[in-house]
């Protein structure tokens, strides 16, 4: 984007699209289309096998945690990004991101609309037009939606919830990006879910985020949320700092027994564990209209105990040993090719394996507030509050930075 005179508005550069057709990647499962891109002829005896990172994503939609991360060349193009405060400050620490983003940052101080408030509230409406900013520039790389973070001091606020997330879509669209291609991204609070089935019904699609229980995604897919993120990483830590709960209440106890003691038995990851029963659930009971984000991935193990999940957000350890992990799949030895022979990449989550899955009655209930607070459990009450005052903190810390880093450009 090239520097002009400060504005009163940020122009997004218009985007250069392949002219060629587009495809499902898994009829009806995802939120995105992947552009079909044209692949040079491989004589059979040349033909290598695929790697674990390949076999995957023909299972779920693989998305890098970080949009920055060198390893988005291991993906087949990037299908989704974040635009948060975290990630603002990181651009903003960062010399190389920030040459790219420098104007668009900058230029959000000029925002004419943020005038009309004051103090804190005219900080943070800069800070939003920011967000839209690097966002709407986000999406000239990624071919599907950009999850954009509504200001988490107001996640307990049902009114400001909702006021903030329309303020932002319309940001984006005096930039010239449409709502469909904008998630509002949101902690899985009470409050949140109300105020996401409101902006669902005004075609708004929301992103639930630090959502530790299954009663918080049984609350999304009931209320027509579109994406809910659970967190299998924090939620397997809290069992770890917490030995004496148990993991898995279906589970045998000599197995549970077994790993604490060292025998040989694998200890239940219980965050694995939560994202199967919500996808299940889901796709059982709600036609999998909602769609589940696994996160927290920390190791290629439950990368692939969750595949046919939605979407799998890995770092750069887990791509690179993904990537660098042959299978079977797609290997030819010239005489014949091994289409038909199962890789080591097998769908794990999928909705015939869904209509299988089997809940207790409590579980099918409809989830009021009432219901919500007592289901929530010791370890999501936990997280979530700890998750949410993590972002306040984040916030809170930003906004003398940004609006240093403005006033030093004057």
């Amino acid at each position: 984007m090239q520097a002009q005179a400060a504005t009163s508005s940020f122009t997004r550069r218009p985007v250069a699209v392949p002219a060629v057709p587009a495809r499902q990647a898994r009829q009806g499962r995802r939120l995105v289309h992947v552009l079909a891109t044209k692949t040079e002829y491989v004589s059979p005896s040349s033909r290598t096998s695929s790697t674990e990172l390949q076999c995957l994503e023909a299972l779920s939609t693989v998305v890098p945690d970080v949009l920055l991360s060198q390893s988005l060349q291991k993906v087949e193009g990037p299908k989704a990004a974040t635009s948060s405060r975290s990630v603002l400050a990181g651009i903003m620490n960062t010399p190389a991101s920030m040459r790219r983003y420098k104007f668009a940052i900058e230029q959000a101080r000029f925002y004419d609309k943020c005038n009309l408030a004051s103090g804190g509230d005219k900080t943070a409406c800069q800070v939003d037009k920011a967000l839209v900013n690097v966002g709407s520039m986000f999406l000239e790389t990624v071919t599907g939606r950009v999850s954009t973070e509504v200001d988490p001091r107001v996640a307990y606020d049902t009114g400001k919830l909702i006021a903030r997330g329309r303020q932002l879509i319309d940001m984006y669209k005096e930039v010239g990006v449409d709502k469909e291609r904008v998630l509002l991204r949101m902690p899985a609070t009470w409050p949140a879910i109300v105020a996401a089935k409101q902006l669902e019904a005004e075609g708004i699609a929301c992103h639930l985020v630090l959502v530790y229980s299954f009663v918080q995604g049984a609350a999304a897919a009931q209320n027509g949320i579109s994406v809910v993120q659970p967190n299998v990483g924090r939620l397997h830590d809290w069992y770890n700092r917490h030995p004496g709960v148990i993991r898995d209440p279906n589970a045998p106890r000599e197995m549970s027994a077994m790993a604490k003691a060292g025998y040989g038995a694998d200890q239940i990851n219980p965050g694995v564990l939560l994202v199967e029963k919500i996808y299940n659930y889901i796709h059982k009971y709600h036609g999998g209209r909602t769609k589940v984000m696994a996160s927290g991935l920390r190791t290629k193990g439950e990368a692939l105990a969750l595949a046919g999940c939605d979407f799998l957000v890995v770092g750069p350890k887990v791509l690179t040993g993904l990537d660098s992990s042959a299978t079977l799949d797609g290997y030819n030895d010239g005489l014949c090719a091994a289409e038909e022979v199962p890789g080591s990449v097998e769908a794990r989550l999928t909705p015939a394996l869904a209509q299988q899955a089997e809940f207790v009655p409590a579980e099918l209930d409809t989830v009021d507030e009432g219901r919500f607070n007592e289901y929530l459990g010791m370890a999501a009450r936990d997280l979530l509050s700890e998750g949410v005052q993590r972002l306040v903190e984040d916030a809170n810390r930003l906004e003398p930075f940004f609006l240093n880093l403005a006033a030093g450009n004057e």
